[in-house]
């Protein structure tokens, strides 16, 4: 324990080394050459305002942007240096800080901005502890130019002398004859930067190439692209739709009416007795009763005791 102490120091040393602040510039460059033929210029005074960012940062251990913590916005900071205009503030924190892994920090849309937008013409950086800071302005600077990619300087009033932009864009291979795409490593190429201008991924490049690592030299000839595999287009078969029979409708006719002939009743005894008062024909047959009882009891029963 008490060796890998001794030996922490030692690798924090090692790690801040490994990135550089022209490694910073030099990958906002070769982003900023796929959309513009300007490049950006490195100006004393952006170089000042990142460099006491950065040293700001790592003192108190910031986890964001320092307008976060109340500091100013990077523009209102940037002009105590002499820079007047607007600032666009990039910034990563890692100890094993390596150009590719800077670049994974900022390939979003919002800090690819010093790349992507044209009004951004200077810059500066800033490195301090584990903290590396990038800061584009556009507008005008009491400092210097100081990028060694360019040839000319910027007056303390401001008016900016003649200035020649040397930086190449970044050339892009076009396939050979049988579809496959080549790229020659150049200065301040990375895999990452590769990737990007070609549409494709690091883990691709690498499996082309076998490479086991994301060391690249210049120089080295990298296959970006195998041949593109035609793709069969399936043929289609036409389907020969069977006719069907449309069902014919019939209309049946609507039946005429019949006439129908009506018997003519024949009188008959029941119809002559329901033409008599039930009423009546009850009582009559009561006094018939009647008359047969009492003629009863006068044969029967009478009669016979007169006789004796």
């Amino acid at each position: 324990m008490l060796g890998s102490l001794l030996l922490l120091p030692f690798g924090i040393a090692q790690a801040q080394s490994s990135v550089t602040g022209a490694d910073m510039i030099s990958l906002m460059n070769s982003w900023r050459s796929g959309y513009w033929s300007n490049p950006l210029i490195e100006d004393s005074a952006l170089d000042q305002c990142a460099q006491a960012t950065a040293d700001e940062m790592n003192r108190i251990g910031a986890g964001g942007h320092l307008v976060a913590y109340g500091y100013p916005a990077a523009s209102v900071r940037c002009a105590d240096y002499g820079f007047s205009g607007r600032v666009t503030e990039n910034w990563a924190a890692d100890s094993r800080m390596s150009i590719d892994l800077l670049a994974s920090y900022w390939s979003d849309a919002a800090h690819m901005l010093p790349a992507t937008d044209q009004q951004y013409v200077y810059v500066g950086v800033g490195i301090s502890g584990n903290y590396y800071v990038l800061q584009a302005g556009s507008g005008t600077s009491s400092g210097t130019a100081v990028n060694s990619n360019t040839s000319g300087t910027t007056s303390a009033d401001g008016i900016t002398a003649t200035i020649e932009n040397t930086v190449n864009a970044f050339p892009t291979s076009t396939p050979d004859l049988d579809g496959t795409i080549w790229h020659v490593v150049r200065s301040n190429d990375t895999l990452y930067t590769i990737a990007v201008v070609y549409n494709t991924t690091v883990g691709a490049i690498k499996t082309l190439n076998n490479l086991t690592s994301d060391q690249i030299v210049v120089g080295q000839t990298l296959k970006i692209s195998l041949k593109p595999t035609p793709s069969i287009t399936p043929t289609r078969t036409a389907t020969v739709m069977m006719p069907t029979r449309t069902p014919t409708l019939y209309v049946s006719a609507t039946p005429s009416p019949t006439r129908t002939v009506t018997p003519t009743p024949t009188p008959t005894k029941v119809s002559v007795f329901q033409k008599i008062d039930r009423q009546y024909l009850g009582f009559g047959l009561l006094v018939l009763s009647a008359i047969g009882f009492f003629v009863v009891i006068f044969f029967f029963f009478i009669r016979p005791r007169f006789k004796k």
